[in-house]
């Protein structure tokens, strides 16, 4: 896999990139924040009520859309797609 992406001929738009870096950093110093939080003692439900209220599963679907067609206008499909499957995706314990 190359890492120039606009060598490639698939750089992000700058909207796609401010959207990109605002949602991780939304994410990364509100989960920071968060998690500091719970572990001195505030409730857990304040992490539920974060993810549902800022809309976070839909944002960063989106996200990962944007990247895995940029990706896949590099590498290909098929390798955008081994990649997803060979991610750690939560299991529920049985």
């Amino acid at each position: 896999m190359s890492s120039q992406a606009g060598s490639a001929g698939a750089p992000l738009s700058e909207g796609d990139l401010t959207t990109l870096f605002g949602d991780l950093e939304e994410l990364v110093v509100s989960l920071d924040r968060l998690l500091s939080r719970i572990g001195a003692g505030a409730e857990p439900e304040k992490l539920l009520r974060f993810v549902v209220e800022r809309d976070l599963l839909r944002r960063l679907a989106h996200d990962r859309a944007v990247v895995g067609d940029a990706l896949a206008r590099i590498v290909g499909e098929e390798a955008v797609e081994e990649l997803a499957e060979a991610q750690y995706r939560y299991v529920d314990p049985v």
